[in-house]
C-alpha cells in the first residue's frame, strides 16, 4: 500500500498549517517559533508512495559557512549526541554545502501513515527549531550570556555545595 499527497494535505489541514504544494510529491511550509527559531519544513513522498520524509531546510540559514572548524566539529558532536538521545528523528549535516537538517522518516511499504504517526513526527520536527539558539551558542554566533533561570539554578547549586561542605548558611 502507498500514500498519496492528498493524505498529507488532509493531515496538515486538520492541524491548521498553511502550506505550498511544490510538486506532486512535495509540500513546503514555514514555521516560526520565537524570533531566533525560523525553519522551513518539507514533506516529501518518495518511492512511489512507499516512503515518507519530513525534514527541515534553512535550519541555521547558512551560518556555518564562516565558522571555524573547531566550532563546526563541536556542533557535529552535539548533533550526534542529540541523535543518541532521541527516539524519533535525526540531525543531518551535509559537508558539501554545510547545510544542517532535522528529519523524520517513515517507510510505508505495506501499510499507511496514520494521523498519530504524522502528528508525532510533525511535533518532533517543529521542536527542532527550539534548538537553534543552543546551536548558535555552540557555533559562537551569540554571546554565552546566562539567562535568569540558569543564573538561579547556579546560585542554588552554589548554596547546596556550601551546605554540604558545612561552610555556609542559607
Amino acid at each position: 500500500m502507498s500514500i498519496e499527497q492528498s493524505l498529507i494535505k488532509s493531515y496538515l489541514d486538520e492541524i491548521g498549517v498553511n502550506y505550498h504544494e511544490k510538486d506532486e510529491d512535495t509540500i513546503v511550509f514555514p514555521y516560526t517559533g520565537d524570533e531566533d527559531s525560523k525553519i522551513m519544513v518539507v514533506c516529501r513522498i518518495m518511492e512511489d508512495g512507499e516512503y515518507f520524509k519530513m525534514h527541515t531546510i534553512k535550519h541555521l540559514d547558512d551560518l556555518m559557512d564562516n565558522v571555524a572548524d573547531d566550532k563546526k566539529n563541536a556542533l557535529k558532536d552535539w548533533m550526534l549526541y542529540e541523535n543518541y538521545k532521541t527516539k524519533t528523528g535525526s540531525w543531518e549535516y551535509d559537508p558539501s554545502d554545510n547545510d544542517i537538517h532535522f528529519s523524520v522518516e517513515y517507510p510505508i511499504e505495506d501499510g499507511s501513515l496514520t494521523m498519530k504517526q504524522f502528528t508525532r513526527g510533525f511535533a518532533v520536527v517543529i521542536k527542532s527549531a527550539d534548538k537553534i539558539p543552543e546551536m548558535k551558542k555552540i557555533l559562537g554566533l551569540v554571546s554565552g550570556e546566562v539567562d535568569e533561570k540558569e543564573r538561579k539554578r547556579q546560585e542554588l547549586l552554589r548554596q547546596l555545595q556550601e551546605l554540604e561542605s558545612g561552610s555556609g548558611s542559607i
